[in-house]
C-alpha cells in the first residue's frame, strides 16, 4: 500500500513539474515585404462598382489592413480598350467607378491595376445565370409527412430551376435573413456550389439552413468563373484547417490576379466577375 502511495505522489509531482516548466515561446519570424491584397466583385447590376486594395501585415501584427491608395485601376474589354476607371474613395477606403454601370452578360472583361511599379491583370467572363423557376418552403412536419429526412425544427427552403450554359457551372449562393447575411464558417462552405452535384435541371434543390416563421429571406445567386470557384474551395479548406499534425500546412489560396511585371510576386485575393439572380420571400405559417 505504501509503495502505491509513493507511486501516486511521484506521478502527481511529475505533473506539477511539467506544468511549471511550460513556457510560451514567440518564434522570430522573418519580416516579409507587404503584399497587395485585392478584393472585388463586379456584377451585371447597374451600380457603382468597387474594388478594395490593401497591404498585408506580418504574422504578429494585429492591426487592420492598411489601404493602398496609389494604384491606377481600369476596366477594359478583351481588345484592351479602356471602358471605366476606378478612383480611390477615402470615405469607403475602396476604388470605385466614377459612374454606375453593369457588366454585360456573355462578355469577357479585363481589370488592370498599376501599383508599386508593377502591372497586375485579371480576366473574367460574365456567364448567364441559372433560371430560378420557383422558390418555396416546407415545415419540418410537412417534410416528415412526405417521408423526407428532417434535420431540426422550423422551415426549410427549396429551389426549382435550370442551367443555361453547357458544361459544369459554378455559383455562390448568399442567404440574408432579416437583413443579416449568414456568413459563419459553415454558411460560407455551403454557399459555394458546382452543378456537378445537381445537374442542368434541378428540382427541390435545398437552400442551406433552416428558417423561422416571419423570417424575411433574400437569396442572391452569383455565377463564378472556375478560377474564383477554386479560390473559394481553397479558402474553405483554410477555414476548416485545425493546424493539427494530420492537417496540411496552411497556404494562401491561389489568386486569379496575375503579376505581368514580376510573376513571382502575385498579390493575394481575387476579383470576381458575376451575373446575379435575386429572389426573396417571407416565411408564413400555413393554416
Amino acid at each position: 500500500m505504501k509503495a502505491n502511495k509513493n507511486k501516486i505522489l511521484s506521478l502527481f509531482l511529475a505533473v506539477l513539474l511539467s506544468w511549471s516548466c511550460q513556457e510560451i515561446i514567440d518564434l522570430e519570424l522573418d519580416q516579409s515585404e507587404p503584399k497587395l491584397v485585392i478584393e472585388g466583385n463586379l456584377t451585371n447590376e447597374r451600380v457603382i462598382q468597387k474594388i478594395k486594395i490593401s497591404e498585408s501585415l506580418n504574422y504578429y501584427d494585429t492591426s487592420e489592413l492598411a489601404p493602398y491608395t496609389e494604384a491606377v485601376v481600369r476596366l477594359m474589354d478583351v481588345d484592351y480598350n479602356s471602358l471605366f476607371y476606378f478612383t480611390y474613395s477615402s470615405e469607403d477606403s475602396v476604388y470605385q467607378s466614377n459612374s454606375p454601370f453593369g457588366l454585360a452578360v456573355g462578355q469577357e472583361y479585363i481589370i488592370q491595376i498599376e501599383a508599386k511599379e508593377e502591372l497586375l491583370e485579371v480576366k473574367g467572363h460574365v456567364l448567364e445565370n441559372a433560371t430560378l423557376d420557383s422558390l418555396y418552403y416546407l415545415s419540418a412536419e410537412e417534410l416528415e409527412a412526405l417521408g423526407q429526412p428532417v434535420f431540426g425544427d422550423g422551415y426549410f427552403m427549396f429551389v426549382n430551376g435550370k442551367l443555361n450554359n453547357e458544361g459544369i457551372e459554378y455559383f455562390k449562393l448568399e442567404v440574408t435573413v432579416n437583413d443579416t447575411l449568414r456568413n459563419s464558417r459553415n454558411d460560407f462552405s455551403n454557399s459555394v456550389l458546382t452543378s456537378e452535384f445537381f445537374g442542368s435541371e434541378f428540382q427541390a434543390l435545398p437552400v442551406p439552413g433552416s428558417f423561422e416563421e416571419d423570417d424575411s429571406v433574400v437569396l442572391e445567386l452569383y455565377t463564378l468563373n472556375e478560377d474564383v470557384y477554386q479560390y473559394y474551395v481553397e479558402f474553405i479548406n483554410l477555414l476548416f484547417n485545425d493546424g493539427g499534425v494530420f492537417s496540411p500546412p496552411p497556404v494562401n489560396p491561389d489568386s486569379n490576379i496575375k503579376n505581368l511585371t514580376n510573376p513571382e510576386n502575385e498579390p493575394l485575393g481575387f476579383i470576381q466577375f458575376s451575373s446575379i439572380q435575386r429572389r426573396s420571400l417571407v416565411i408564413k405559417k400555413r393554416d
